[in-house]
């Protein structure tokens, strides 16, 4: 169940790749969307699979509303120079549900520390760029059961207001509406003002395009 606490968090919109080449060597930038770390896990297979000469797959990856849950691997690079500059590319952008993995063929000449760590970062940065950025809002929805006589006169009143109820009708009507979670309070003062109970349904959230995209 999403965190009540977290109103908005963003990911990427699309998955998108980029490739780089660095004295001769080839870093091959993948940026997926996923949802958990084993669904990451299954996109590194796949990478692997499509590149079985690449000398390194290294990868990273955020999810969670709150970023509640990270990993990276160096896959044999030395320490420090390829997953966590990754995932620090991730994290500076503040983007979650996000994984980025980056395949490096190995061109003939060493890098360096310094020079490996620009090379992952600026590949998973590269990426992420590519795949554009997607805002998801905190919704909550909220349940009407209503006379069918008021339900035209409330699902009217709510679009009016840009939101979008589900109607259904049966003995009663039933309206299902779901409100972004900082419009919360006054729709339900609105409701309130017209004479109409409801009842808290489930949390989740809808998905905005950024103005950066």
């Amino acid at each position: 169940m999403p965190d009540p606490s977290i109103t908005d968090y963003a990911s990427i919109a699309r998955d998108a790749s980029i490739e780089n080449e660095i004295q001769r060597s080839r870093f091959i930038g993948v940026a997926v969307r996923v949802s958990s770390l084993e669904q990451f896990t299954e996109h590194v297979r796949l990478q692997r699979r499509a590149h079985p000469d690449a000398r390194h797959v290294c990868t990273a990856a955020v999810v969670g509303a709150g970023g509640e849950a990270s990993r990276s691997n160096d896959d044999g690079e030395p320490s420090g120079t390829a997953g966590a500059p990754m995932l620090q590319a991730i994290l500076q952008q503040r983007l979650t549900d996000v994984g980025v993995i980056v395949v490096r063929y190995f061109g003939g000449t060493k890098l360096g520390a310094g020079g490996l760590i620009r090379a992952y970062a600026g590949a998973a940065t590269d990426a992420l760029a590519a795949a554009g950025r997607r805002h998801r809002v905190a919704t909550r929805q909220l349940l009407l059961t209503l006379p069918i006589a008021d339900a035209g006169r409330i699902e009217h009143a709510l679009r009016v207001q840009g939101l979008e109820p589900e109607v259904t009708y049966g003995l009663d009507a039933s309206l299902v509406v779901d409100v972004d979670a900082d419009r919360l309070a006054s729709v339900r003062d609105q409701l309130a003002s017209l004479g109409v109970e409801h009842q808290f349904g489930e949390r989740g959230f809808r998905e905005v395009v950024s103005p950066r995209c």
